[in-house]
């Protein structure tokens, strides 16, 4: 627990995340001024949330622990604390911390939105905050872990910040053609991009995601004998 409360701590002292948060506020930030210059609506957080955010969120999820964690394969580091702590153990434990910084990357930027959209509009949309919320921190723990995942079957420093990223677009482009609209990947964060709702099938890929990535951190090797 020591080490797990540790690592939490790490992820307020890296720059990857603060540039992640700052990232996701400038994208939510310029939703919510296009949105009121237009006119503006009577779902200003649900519209601001879903007009930019949803189509870089991967990246943006990955991006506080990834570069960091490549660099302690570069240094020996994570060799150091596998040496300390068994392999499998040491892992997990940096599986959970790096799923929490994923998830806290996107739903920091989305309850500062959702203060703002309050301050603007107070009757507030308090029951659409709770389920995005929700949804935030599943997608934002999902692609974080699988970002942590690929560090174990590969050395190059940013696959593991883009590709993420990349497989999500390409799922975007692909399953609309493959009649897949249902897992259509934005909307396991923001439903309002098709003016659906939360339903079970909105956990279905961050659920593989996860899965991957906990099968890809038991069973990878390459990266840690490098």
């Amino acid at each position: 627990m020591k080490f797990i409360a540790t690592d939490i701590k790490r992820i307020f002292t890296e720059p990857a995340f603060y540039i992640s948060t700052g990232l996701s506020l400038l994208l939510l930030g310029g939703a919510l001024a296009y949105i009121l210059l237009n006119g503006g609506n009577d779902r200003l957080f649900v519209s601001a949330q879903s007009l930019a955010l949803p189509f870089a969120a991967p990246l943006l999820a990955a991006m506080p622990y990834s570069v960091m964690i490549m660099q302690e394969r570069e240094t020996r580091f994570s060799t150091l604390m596998i040496i300390r702590q068994r392999s499998k153990g040491y892992r997990l434990k940096r599986l959970l911390t790096v799923g929490i910084s994923g998830a806290a990357a996107l739903f920091i930027p989305e309850a500062v939105l959702f203060a703002a959209c309050l301050f603007i509009h107070p009757t507030g949309e308090i029951i659409y905050c709770i389920k995005y919320a929700l949804l935030s921190l599943s997608f934002g723990f999902a692609y974080a872990v699988f970002s942590y995942g690929l560090t174990f079957v590969n050395t190059q420093r940013y696959v593991p910040l883009v590709m993420p990223q990349v497989i999500y677009l390409l799922c975007i482009y692909a399953f609309p053609h493959l009649k897949l609209e249902r897992f259509y990947p934005p909307l396991d964060i923001s439903p309002a991009i098709y003016g659906g709702d939360i339903t079970a099938e909105r956990f279905f890929i961050p659920l593989v995601l996860s899965a991957a990535a906990l099968l890809l951190t038991l069973t990878g090797k390459e990266a840690d004998r490098k």
